[in-house]
């Protein structure tokens, strides 16, 4: 079946390859646009850590690659329909040190299982245009989306679909800061070089974590002024409508005391975790070049596209509290002993600026962000057992939990991009973001490291990818 897919996806290039360029017309007088993209990425965490288990073992110089397809159909079926569908393929060849060949004492670790691919959709989406006068703009879009809000983001960011609520968690991958959403999409739009705005009403299946297939609902909206200040909002109900309430809360775990807590000391009122929670996120852009931009010649050649914007989001993931479960015993390996109830500590916010360098680089952009959670920015608990709790390891030989480790984390990344000709260009990034061991999926089991494999000050890495297109 693996060569099968290749063989496919080889298939689907080449004939991407030799339709490119102006577009096919349909039977119908329609159009049908043929996209194709090849990345060749290779990257090296320089410092990082396994923490699977006991284990907080520093990895020094630990390489991996990507070698990743994408072809892309957009076809225009009328004045007000359009279809839009990607697939990719992605080659892993990774030095990850899983605990199957992890050798404490000589630093050794095996590459034998670590090489392998994957085929899968990209994007699948109906787009219907119900309204268009001028620059105002209303459309419904139905299927499986890429979803991006804020146009500066480069790595860090996106928290209100990248994010879990319980247990709150991060997300993040290379170049790709946007998250990838199945639902139903009903946007409004209008504007011009002075004032502009955006609405977007979003009702949202799961996919990616357990609990599948519950519903979300999320609003975003957006204004423009002078194209120099760029203000949102937005807000995601979180699995507001469970399709199973025993899995998004579940009162039915064997060990049932896990997945309770105590709102106070008498334990006279208590209740279940659950997955269901409210995201808050607020974001401004400034970008004090924006009236000139077009205009200006001197302005644009220094500046770029975007240099010189400003840029930064504040979130809240999570805005109903729970307090902790203090049940422990050495053997526990469930619970909850952070809590849910210190709005400090669901509170991630990042910064970000466009460096203007001229014509040395298209892009650079400089992101801070400071990730408050106590406990590991893991998503263990929902891929192993299905439960709304935090991941959290013990001090050995010890009934406490361990929480010297996870202290607030500070996250950065330095991404530039140079586009080198028509249809090529090259990124590059330096930093400390949301990146986790990778293994297929048939590893994927207790013995997978689930957690952010940088999360010291001093713990960081490199990408680096050239991208061929047509």
């Amino acid at each position: 079946m693996r060569s099968l897919g290749k063989a496919a996806v080889i298939a689907c290039f080449l004939t991407g390859m030799a339709s490119a360029g102006t577009g096919r017309d349909t039977a119908s007088g329609g159009k049908i646009s043929i996209t194709g993209m090849v990345e060749l990425e290779t990257a090296e965490m320089l410092r990082a850590r396994i923490t699977y288990s006991a284990l907080n073992l520093p990895i020094d110089h630990t390489w991996y690659s990507h070698m990743l397809g994408t072809l892309g159909f957009d076809a225009v079926l009328s004045s007000n329909i359009n279809v839009r569908a990607s697939f990719e393929f992605r080659s892993y060849m990774n030095m990850s040190p899983t605990i199957y060949d992890w050798k404490i004492n000589t630093n050794a670790y095996n590459l034998g299982d670590l090489v392998y691919s994957e085929f899968y959709i990209r994007e699948a989406q109906g787009i219907f245009t119900l309204f268009r006068n001028g620059s105002t703009s209303v459309e419904l879009a139905v299927g499986y989306m890429p979803y991006k809000y804020s146009p500066d983001v480069r790595s860090l960011g996106e928290f209100l679909f990248r994010s879990g609520t319980y247990p709150f968690y991060l997300l993040g991958e290379f170049d790709r800061p946007f998250a990838r959403l199945t639902g139903l999409r009903a946007s409004v739009s209008t504007g011009g070089d002075r004032f502009g705005w955006k609405f977007d009403w979003l009702a949202l299946t799961e996919r990616q974590y357990r609990p599948f297939w519950d519903v979300s609902i999320a609003a975003i909206a957006d204004v423009n002024f002078l194209k120099t200040v760029d203000i949102g909002a937005g807000v995601d109900f979180s699995h507001a409508i469970p399709m199973n309430g025993d899995i998004t809360t579940p009162r039915g775990y064997l060990s049932s005391q896990y997945v309770m807590y105590n709102r106070d000391s008498t334990q006279n009122e208590s209740g279940y975790y659950t997955f269901k929670g409210t995201k808050l996120m607020a974001r401004a852009a400034i970008d004090p070049f924006g009236m000139w931009r077009g205009k200006e010649p001197l302005f644009d050649e220094f500046l770029g596209e975007n240099g010189g914007r400003i840029y930064g989001e504040m979130a809240i993931i999570g805005f109903e509290d729970y307090p902790a479960n203090a049940i422990f015993a050495p053997t526990v390996t469930e619970g909850n002993p952070y809590g849910y109830d210190k709005l400090k500590e669901k509170t991630p916010w990042m910064v970000g600026i466009n460096i203007p360098l001229w014509k040395i680089l298209d892009v650079c952009a400089l992101e801070l962000e400071r990730y408050p959670n106590p406990a590991p920015n893991s998503t263990a608990s929902i891929l192993l057992n299905g439960l709304p709790l935090p991941f959290f390891k013990r001090v050995p030989n010890s009934v406490y939990y361990d929480s010297t480790i996870y202290i607030p984390r500070w996250h950065w990344s330095l991404y530039m991009k140079k586009n080198i000709a028509t249809h090529c260009s090259a990124v590059c990034q330096f930093g400390r973001e949301h990146v986790q061991w990778e293994l297929p999926m048939i590893y994927q089991t207790a013995n997978y490291d689930y957690e952010d494999c940088m999360v010291k000050p001093n713990e960081w890495g490199w990408h680096f990818k050239v991208v061929f297109g047509f």
